[in-house]
């Protein structure tokens, strides 16, 4: 497992790059948290490496975890900690084949539905629809995790003022081909049809 991204960073159209070239076969879903602390507050300017770096610290020698979330978001870019190409460690029941984002904030007290609550869930979802998109699966409430979904732990994680279908909704929007027309997806699907 291990630690493979961390100091690593993207902007959207950089990590779909990036994540064009992975193997992402063991994983079928995503799985969403929220930091809860630190919260927007404590990271004015959003994740620095060296925050990074110290949550590698913090999972690797504190908790003595072998890994710990794949990624994390801020209103700016997507931050790596764990290989996407391998098993992370988040939440119990989805470890063994969901990628797992960790976004600035804490959405038990800080909104997600204006300023920078907002603009950290669009950037989240942007992810999620890239992961989603690479691992040839539609946003579903089943596709995408939150944590809270998780029968073996007690959390509100990514928040309670989150809502799962509104999110889904947002990564649904952010899907490529979303904005196509019906005729410009069955010309798609022909194609499709005529490479097979």
């Amino acid at each position: 497992m291990g630690f493979d991204l961390t100091g690593l960073s993207w902007e959207t159209d950089e990590f779909r790059e990036y994540v064009s070239n992975l193997n992402l076969s063991w994983a079928n879903s995503v799985t969403v948290h929220h930091t809860y602390n630190p919260d927007l507050k404590g990271r004015p300017r959003g994740w620095q490496p060296s925050h990074l770096k110290n949550l590698r610290h913090y999972y690797q020698n504190i908790l003595g975890w072998s890994a710990g979330p794949h990624l994390f978001t801020d209103e700016h870019k997507v931050f790596g900690l764990c290989s996407l190409e391998k098993k992370g460690v988040h939440a119990v029941s989805f470890n063994h084949d969901s990628i797992a984002i960790e976004m600035l904030g804490n959405y038990d007290s800080e909104t997600p539905l204006s300023g920078r609550g907002l603009e950290v869930v669009t950037l989240t979802a942007k992810t999620v629809a890239i992961l989603l998109e690479k691992m040839d699966t539609k946003a579903t409430t089943e596709s995408i995790h939150f944590h809270r979904d998780d029968p073996k732990t007690f959390k509100t994680c990514p928040g309670n003022l989150l809502e799962k279908n509104w999110f889904v909704s947002l990564v649904k929007k952010q899907m490529k081909g979303n904005d196509l027309t019906i005729e410009e997806r069955l010309t798609r699907i022909e194609k499709h049809l005529d490479i097979i």
